[in-house]
């Protein structure tokens, strides 16, 4: 039968409802196998309101158990006689509330050792499952917890009701003083009495008759229409925003859509500034113009009851209006004073406290860039970037970081180019984010990461596994995007080595260099290979044989030989080679140093591939040397695939004569040589 649990509490903050219902549907699967009770699927429902789990096909009773225990081994439970229990036997049948005349003896791979027959019947269901769901619901993980009343139980907000069914029978349940029944609640406004729930299967129809759509992403689809019907009917379109999307669907347990108004003189201001204060304070979505990117002086807002909307829409406008004053206020403020005038207080703001100001991580970004890229724009256009965290809009809205210093940037004359860098330099802000288009902004957005990746690893402030406070992940892989798709290449040694220097110009004190940057050419790496791999879609063991070859230098010389290996693969000669390459490898791992001598060749086949190689020899090195990994990869599938596996065919390279072994060796280990100039075959699994 299915079981349903329900617990109805005050309103619960909308991270608390999606956390919560991330977590209910494992905990409770995970409850009821440990109780041997078998289940189907579980599914979770929530509002503001509730928190819900439904299982499908919960059984009846318990599974009976019969299974061997073992216990100690033979030496620590019996006497020298073999049948004479000591006290370890007689605590291990104890134990498991058995006679110790229970306790046998059983031969394992690992020798004698005691062991019992555990039988246990199975119990019914309904007296397995109440004290196991408040368990399950004692531990729903909440950032913060409360108490109320006389109660010693901590929970996300005071409990109001419970609904336990397994089938249309009511479980007992006892949680925060309450005892479950079947009854629920209905809308807060809309329907407020109690309604009685059947069973499992009649819980989301029952709730939507009484306005509660407990089923998140029904309620999430009935919202984004009336949004769109709301939007169309004043003439607009809905301006997407995934989380305002989120934060409201969670926010209401039957969504209305209200439609405001505010003065069109607050259209001048920046459209960033509007959409930041509908959408930071008030939750409200944004409306352009249909068929036009701008704004119109609408906006809708998603509430919990259709009653008195003109009564709604009416304070909200006059609580929007009250905050686009200030914003106004703040926006004209700010620009009495210029981006340039600004860059001084930048020093008496905090980077790091062992790191210095953002005054200090702005000269070094500029010089970091500039050095990169050559273009002395850098070197002002860093500090330029960072000036409106000192602005007062941008201190009531830290989004709008970069969106500010540009919009000021451009009133104030400054060169477009710079002014676009200001707001690009902070891409990508997300995994889904575009990379900046124009080289200043590349080089800027990369050179404040590597300062910041530098700084924190000279620092010992490195990522664990649970925890990244400085976003550094993040950071490294912003700078491979930027670098594979984006206007620059990177060249990530470099640079790193460069960022320790302008740190140790301004006298910070960070760890050595040698150890700095091998910490974080083994960190990139790292993130490197999740990249390609996770990101890209590209086997893990060809991007560990790829950067086993790679110098740690230019990001696109990596991404280049993953590219060009990966094309090999799709060739009908890439298993033979891939064979012979890593044959190769790990014969002439040891080979002696030196050339290998032709007058030494007493086989046609190794003559050949001698031959052959020396051939292609100048336009391989010419190919990998330029980064042309997939001239060299199509050379040698080409023109080199014959005489090799004639080799490895014909050709018995240990042979007893001293002088002929070396000199095979040698010719192994220069062909193995070569190709390991751009990959290391003998890493590659499967061939």
């Amino acid at each position: 039968m299915d079981l349903l649990i329900e617990i109805g509490t005050e309103e619960l903050p909308a991270s608390f409802v999606t956390r919560a219902l991330e977590w209910l549907p494992a905990s409770l699967g995970a409850s009821l196998d440990a109780a041997r009770l078998s289940h189907g699927a579980a599914r979770a429902y929530g509002t503001p309101r509730r928190l819900a789990v439904a299982v499908e096909g919960v059984a009846l009773r318990q599974r009976d158990i019969e299974e061997e225990v073992l216990g100690p081994p033979k030496a620590a439970a019996f006497e020298a006689d073999g049948t004479t229990p000591k006290k370890a036997a007689e605590g291990f049948a104890k134990k498991f509330g058995m006679a110790v005349t229970d306790v046998r003896l059983v031969v394992t791979d690992k020798g004698e050792y005691a062991a019992l027959t555990r039988r246990e019947t199975g119990k019914d269901a309904s007296d397995v499952l109440p004290a196991m769901i408040a368990e399950v619901l004692g531990k729903i993980p909440f950032s913060k917890s409360m108490r109320w009343g006389r109660g010693d139980v901590a929970f996300g907000r005071p409990v109001q009701w419970l609904v336990a069914l397994h089938g249309t029978d009511t479980l007992p349940v006892q949680f925060a003083g309450v005892t479950a029944g079947r009854r629920t609640r209905g809308h807060r406004f809309l329907a407020p009495d109690w309604v009685e729930v059947k069973d499992a299967a009649s819980y989301i129809d029952t709730l939507r008759r009484v306005h509660v759509l407990a089923d998140e992403a029904e309620r999430r689809r009935s919202m984004l229409d009336r949004l769109e019907a709301a939007a169309s009917a004043i003439g607009g379109a809905v301006q997407p925003d995934a989380f305002l999307v989120g934060e409201n669907a969670s926010l209401v347990e039957e969504p209305h859509v209200i439609a405001g108004t505010f003065d069109p003189a607050y259209l001048a201001l920046p459209d960033e500034v509007i959409v930041a204060v509908m959408r930071g304070h008030q939750r409200y979505f944004a409306v352009k113009a249909a068929g036009a990117d701008r704004l119109m002086p609408r906006y809708l807002a998603v509430v919990n009851t259709a009653k008195a909307p003109e009564n709604i829409a009416k304070g909200n406008d006059r609580v929007l209006r009250a905050r686009l004053a200030d914003a106004r206020f703040f926006v004209e403020t700010d620009a009495q004073t210029s981006l340039l005038d600004r860059i001084p207080r930048l020093d008496a703001v905090v980077f790091q406290a062992k790191l210095g100001s953002v005054g200090e991580k702005a000269r070094r970004v500029g010089e970091l860039a500039a050095g990169g890229s050559g273009d002395a724009r850098a070197l002002g256009a860093a500090p330029l970037g960072k000036a409106d965290l000192v602005s007062l809009i941008v201190g009531e809205f830290p989004e709008l970081q970069g969106l500010m210093g540009r919009w000021y940037a451009l009133r104030q004359g400054v060169d477009p180019i710079v002014a676009d860098a200001i707001r690009d330099h902070y891409l990508p802000k997300s995994a889904t984010d575009d990379v900046p288009r124009e080289p200043l902004a590349a080089w800027l957005s990369v050179a404040d990461r590597i300062d910041t990746l530098v700084g924190c690893f000279g620092l010992g402030l490195v990522p664990t596994g649970s925890a990244d406070p400085f976003a550094l992940r993040r950071a490294a892989i912003a700078v491979a995007r930027v670098a594979l798709e984006g206007p620059i290449d990177v060249d990530l040694g470099a640079l790193i080595g460069a960022a320790w220097d302008l740190y140790a110009g301004q006298g910070k004190s960070l760890g050595p260099k040698a150890e700095v940057t091998a910490r974080l050419d083994e960190f990139f790496r790292a993130r490197m290979r999740v990249f390609l791999t996770e990101q890209q879609g590209h086997p893990v063991d060809l991007v560990d044989a790829c950067l086993a070859a790679w110098s740690g230098g230019s990001l696109r010389d990596l991404a280049a030989r993953v590219r060009a290996l990966a094309a090999l693969k799709q060739l009908s000669a890439y298993d033979s080679l891939a064979v012979a390459f890593k044959r190769a490898f790990n014969i002439a791992k040891d080979a002696p140093a030196g050339e290998p001598d032709p007058a030494l060749f007493d086989h046609e086949a190794e003559r050949a591939l001698f031959e052959r190689f020396s051939e292609l020899r100048g336009a391989l090195d010419a190919s990998t040397q330029s980064g042309d990994y997939v001239g060299a990869l199509t050379l040698v599938a080409e023109q080199l695939r014959g005489p090799i596996d004639r080799f490895f065919e014909q050709v018995f390279v240990m042979v007893e004569d001293a002088a002929v072994r070396a000199n095979r060796l040698r010719l192994l280990a220069l062909i193995a040589g070569s190709m390991t100039r751009i990959a290391h075959f003998h890493l590659i699994g499967g061939v």
